[in-house]
């Protein structure tokens, strides 16, 4: 029970918990526990041969999910061997003269071959089939002093979680210095008391090893993007609960520890309560973590994207330049203020931020569509179509890059390369409203009114406040002479867009020419004629609307 309501009481998990994002580490802490009981289980006490298949087959099922929930799974075969050496081991094998070899075999290595083929099948997936990710962000350097500091902060955190923050800047440490002797000493402190503890009770080894094991997958063995972060330690401290818990079950504690203990608890739960009030929104969790660590590239990056979201797209900017600024910020960055500058109008310095982006990450998909939308927008059409094919050899399921490029070969009239492109958007998502549209169109206009019907149906199916699916789809039924239908597609055309000049115009004239209705006929013009900002388009309105008044009279 102390164990449980230590993990439930602990400050240091609040991060994984409130970021939906880091569901991975609850998603993989919950299998690894599974796998883990369930070996247990296997461990107790002799099972028959159904119960002990069942009882493997689940651990062996749980520690696959584990895996592919996150790398730190990959642990789970070590701390069982700890668990059969320090726990199991004691109960329920005999001496070792008394078992045969047939036995040992069955019991010591057969059960582990399960666990090491579902690994040597996830390292298979996750390396070779499947392409290494790490190069998409530039990592922190990884060294044993630095890691020495870090280990000792993550132990310094699980004892006086004090001064949390979403984002922690670690100096990078190449020499012997003070806080380094530190660190040691406080990691060699904890290792003999772990060893001191081994002969009155070998949980209390244990589920402390279970700590450092379960944390080496995050050492910076392999290059990591944090090199610090608090949602590290959701499945450690799995092992300080359990020590913690063995020891109150090994000692007699007065009732004077208890209450201490109790104290403890409660104030562990008020930080709870604090640190989820840090984090009920992007903007009060980005500020607090800004003025903790005032060097964090990340809180500069992140309160630019909530700038952003509020439309303040200069601040947005300055925090974004401000993270670039430090040695290990997200190539991402990069792209951001790029849309940054679009959004103020300022293409020339959109366009320089992200060809830097390309040229940190040059797999940056998004950076080269953006780029080719640019490009598209100055009718510079080779060099958009150039950018949005880079885009897509970095990427050739991103659909919008396939639309965009339709676009663009649509408006350079290469009629079958766009339909070309929008088929291959459409293969990736068939519910693209703007490509089936966009289809639609290229058949209106080839004449071709019943599969632009069709096109635009599909359009609307997929997204029935599609404002130019519906207007288009009234032009369309308007040629087909299939007045009604026009009438109410261009009254959702106007439902879904008040302001649409073309619907609104295109609506009085068809109740003027089928309708007759001259009343609803003016009302609709002269609406448009309040929109319309061409002045040979004014001109032809007012022409019209004179001629319905003559006629009239």
């Amino acid at each position: 029970m102390i164990a449980t309501l230590l993990f439930l009481s602990h400050p240091l998990l609040t991060e994984t918990v409130n970021a939906v994002c880091y569901r991975e580490d609850i998603l993989v802490s919950v299998f690894f526990l599974l796998s883990f009981i369930y070996f247990a289980k296997i461990r107790a006490q002799k099972q028959t041969n159904a119960r002990f298949i069942i009882y493997y087959t689940i651990s062996c099922i749980a520690y696959c999910f584990a895996l592919f929930s996150k790398e730190m799974a990959i642990t789970l075969p070590l701390l069982l061997m700890l668990f059969d050496l320090f726990c199991a081991s004691h109960n329920t094998i005999k001496s070792p003269s008394e078992i045969s070899i047939s036995a040992k075999v069955r019991r010591w290595i057969l059960p582990y071959v399960g666990y090491a083929f579902i690994a040597g099948f996830y390292l298979l997936i996750r390396f070779i089939i499947f392409k290494n990710t790490f190069k998409i962000i530039e990592t922190y350097p990884g060294n044993a002093f630095t890691m020495t500091k870090i280990v000792a902060s993550y132990l310094k955190l699980l004892f006086i979680p004090l001064n949390l923050n979403a984002d922690y800047y670690i100096s990078e440490t190449r020499v012997v210095s003070i806080p380094f002797i530190l660190s040691v000493l406080l990691i060699v402190l904890t290792i003999f008391i772990i060893v001191r503890f081994y002969k009155k009770n070998s949980q209390i080894t244990f589920f402390s090893l279970w700590f450092f094991i379960a944390l080496l997958p995050v050492l910076d063995i392999i290059p990591i993007g944090n090199i610090m972060a608090e949602r590290y330690l959701y499945l450690p401290i799995i092992g300080l609960c359990g020590a913690i818990g063995s020891l109150f079950s090994t000692y007699t504690f007065r009732k004077r520890a208890l209450v201490i203990a109790g104290v403890i608890l409660f104030s562990m739960q008020i930080g709870v309560v604090y640190r989820n009030g840090v984090w009920r929104d992007d903007t009060s969790l980005w500020l607090h973590t800004f003025k903790r660590e005032p060097n964090s590239a990340r809180s500069y990056g992140n309160l630019g994207n909530v700038f952003f979201r509020n439309k303040q797209y200069e601040e947005a900017i300055q925090m974004y330049k401000k993270s670039l600024t430090f040695k290990y910020s997200y190539p991402f960055i990069y792209y951001n203020l790029g849309v940054a500058y679009e959004k103020l109008g300022m293409t020339d310095k959109a366009i320089e931020a992200y060809r830097a982006s390309i040229s940190r990450l040059n797999e940056n998909t998004l950076a080269f569509n953006n780029l080719g939308t640019i490009y598209h927008n100055q009718g510079l059409y080779n060099q958009a179509i150039e950018a949005y094919k880079q885009a897509l050899l970095t990427n050739p399921y991103y659909p919008i890059t396939h639309h965009n490029l339709g676009n663009t070969y649509e408006k350079i009239g290469d009629i079958e390369k766009a339909l070309a492109e929008y088929a291959e958007a459409l293969k990736i998502d068939n519910t693209y409203a703007d490509v089936h549209n966009n289809i639609g169109v290229i058949y209106l206009k080839r004449g071709h009114t019943d599969e632009a019907i069709e096109a635009f149906r599909k359009a609307i199916q997929s997204k029935p406040d599609h404002k130019d699916a519906h207007y288009n789809l009234g032009i369309t039924y308007a040629e087909k002479g299939l007045y009604e239908e026009s009438l109410k597609e261009f009254n959702l055309a106007i439902k879904y867009n008040p302001e649409d000049f073309a619907a609104l115009r295109d609506l009085g004239i068809l109740y003027f020419k089928y309708k007759k209705d001259i009343t609803k006929s003016l009302y609709y013009l002269n609406e448009s004629l309040k929109l319309a900002n061409d002045p040979v388009e004014i001109n032809k309105l007012k022409e019209f609307i004179n001629a319905e008044l003559n006629s009239g009279k």
